[in-house]
Formats: structure tokens, sequence, C-alpha cells
């Protein structure tokens, strides 16, 4: 039995591997085709394809900081005047603080309350939750988030001693 197994395995793996092209019926090959060495176990050359060079000057996967710029002011300018006006601004702080509010609130009753807030994960992580909450009812309301978030961005700036647009903080010397 075990012979038979290893004897139907070797046959099978003969027929397999054959290279030969298959003989016509007389045993001989035909007339069009030529007998070769290769067949279906021949290697085959594969040349390595050089990528294509980059200009020196092109920084790929970064997005042109100009287009994003123009693509968030056309976003902002809900009037289509081309200007982004101080209102449109805070409309659009108004809507984002909105969404944020909703994507802490976990439970999804419509209210943030101060243990939401002090599982909200990563960036949005509150070391003090319960002192965002100004009037203490135990809501933190988009108000009060926002005024939250801008302290709290405002302090990390004067930290690394920049003023809100990035420039030194005046009369303030960096550190060197």
């Amino acid at each position: 039995m075990r012979t038979q197994l290893w004897l139907s395995l070797a046959v099978t793996l003969a027929v397999g591997c054959k290279t030969d092209p298959p003989a016509s019926s007389n045993g001989a090959a035909s007339n069009n085709e030529a007998p070769t060495a290769k067949g279906r176990s021949a290697k085959i050359d594969v040349k390595p394809v050089a990528p294509p060079s980059l200009p020196a000057d092109s920084k790929p996967d970064k997005p042109d900081d100009d287009d994003r710029r123009a693509r968030r002011q056309a976003r902002l300018d809900s009037d289509g005047d081309g200007k982004v006006s101080d209102e449109e601004r805070a409309a659009a702080t108004k809507q984002r603080m909105t969404r944020m509010h909703d994507r802490l609130d976990s439970n999804g009753d419509g209210k943030l309350t101060p243990e939401e807030l002090a599982n909200a994960p990563g960036r949005f992580h509150f070391d003090d939750p319960a002192s965002i909450d100004a009037n203490h009812d135990g809501e933190v309301t988009v108000d009060e988030l926002q005024a939250a978030i801008k302290a709290r961005r405002d302090a990390r700036r004067a930290a690394r001693g920049a003023g809100t647009n990035g420039a030194p903080v005046p009369g303030e010397q960096p550190e060197q």
C-alpha cells in the first residue's frame, strides 16, 4: 500500500514537471513546432525597473500649503465675497466646537459632562475637566468648551514663547 502511494506520487510529479513539448501521434515533432528545452519550469529573466526620478526641488506626499489654505478660505467664506470676515470665522469656529461637543458626548444625551470630558482620548483630554464647567451646573456647554480650548492653546503658545500669530511675545526674550 505504501509503495503504491509513493509510486503514484512519483508518477504525478513526473507528469506535472514534464518539460518536453507534447509529441505528435506518430512520435515526431510536427513541422510547425520546433522542439524546445524550455517548459513550465524554465527560469524567467526579470530585470529590475528603476523608480522614476523626481526633480530635486519636489516634495512628494506633502500637500501644497497655498492650495490647502485656498480651499480652507473658500470653505470659510460663506457669502462668497472672497474674504473671510470675523463673523464667518466665528460661525465656522462655533460649528467646529459643536461637532467636537457632540463627538465627546459619549452617551449621546446631548450633554457633555465633566466625567465624559475626563475620559476623552488624546488631545481632547483635560487634566481638570470640572474647572471647564464655569457655572458648575454639571454640563459643559459649547461655549465653555470653546473657552477652555482657547485658554489651553494660549497657555501653550505662551509657554513656548510665541504670540497668537507665531511671533515672539513683546517684552519676552526667546529662550536660547
